[in-house]
């Protein structure tokens, strides 16, 4: 949409090219609207640079005279173990959650 003069059109065309459908842009309002934009120009930037990470990695590894263990380039750690404040600040932030948003959840059913 170019900096010129607003009009409806061009707004439901920009729309159209981050993936909206015509019947979404006119149920949405126009802040839904520019912020489903907005996730989508973060998408395609999101996408844009795995696409460069893979090539410049498809590239080296091109080079390589031994690959790597696929393990070491997975990066296949564990999970790092929460302390015990981090736990409780995790169970507290939780709780918090929870109950903003209304819902039971049984804490003994921890599974």
């Amino acid at each position: 949409m170019s900096r010129g003069r607003f009009t409806w059109e061009a707004f439901l065309e920009e729309a159209l090219k981050c993936g909206m459908s015509a019947v979404e842009f006119w149920a949405a309002t126009p802040r839904e609207t520019y912020a489903t934009m907005e996730a989508a120009a973060w998408r395609m930037e999101r996408e844009q640079r795995r696409d460069v990470w893979l090539a410049w990695h498809v590239a080296a590894l091109s080079r390589a005279k031994r690959l790597p263990a696929l393990q070491r380039l997975m990066g296949g750690g564990k999970a790092k173990a929460l302390t015990g404040e981090e736990a409780e600040q995790r169970r507290g932030e939780h709780e918090e959650l929870r109950q903003r948003m209304g819902t039971r959840i049984n804490a003994d059913k921890r599974g």
